[in-house]
């Protein structure tokens, strides 16, 4: 169930991204021009979307879709993969420990359709942290019958 979910995450990212595309009539990725060309903050049919940092949060129907992205790669952590499911009327019900969704994501490294973006040596840190995100290596349809 966990690559339905990440199929749905994905398409609805991808789908995002060419309407901004598309209405700005770029094509690179939104993320690479969304301080040059339109606010950073907006909406796009029906879509509420505000780009941050590197990435960006879109909001349609209350569903949240957070995500960064480098060049073209979508990379998320853990806990914006969850929000999505939190937020989704269908996925909710599925009730997911954070744990599961851990172990499933996990297993999607397995097969070769996420990886790591490992993140560290940051700035100004002193505690010495590593942060670990999923980046997307495989864009749907990736689903197996």
């Amino acid at each position: 169930m966990i690559e339905e979910i990440l199929k749905d995450y994905i398409n609805f990212i991808r789908t995002f991204e060419s309407l901004l595309k598309e209405k700005y009539k770029q094509d690179i990725n939104p993320c690479s021009f969304s301080h040059t060309y339109f606010e950073r903050k907006g909406t796009i049919e029906g879509i509420e979307y505000w780009f941050h940092g590197s990435g960006c949060t879109a909001q349609k129907e209350d569903v949240i879709y957070a995500y960064d992205i480098a060049v073209n790669e979508i990379e998320f952590s853990q806990w914006k993969f969850s929000e999505f499911i939190r937020t989704h009327p269908e996925y909710q019900k599925l009730n997911y420990s954070v744990e599961l969704v851990e172990y499933e994501l996990y297993q999607l490294i397995n097969k070769g359709i996420l990886g790591w973006n490992i993140i560290d040596g940051i700035d100004e840190t002193s505690f010495g942290c590593v942060f670990k995100e999923y980046r997307v290596l495989q864009e749907p349809p990736f689903l197996r019958d």
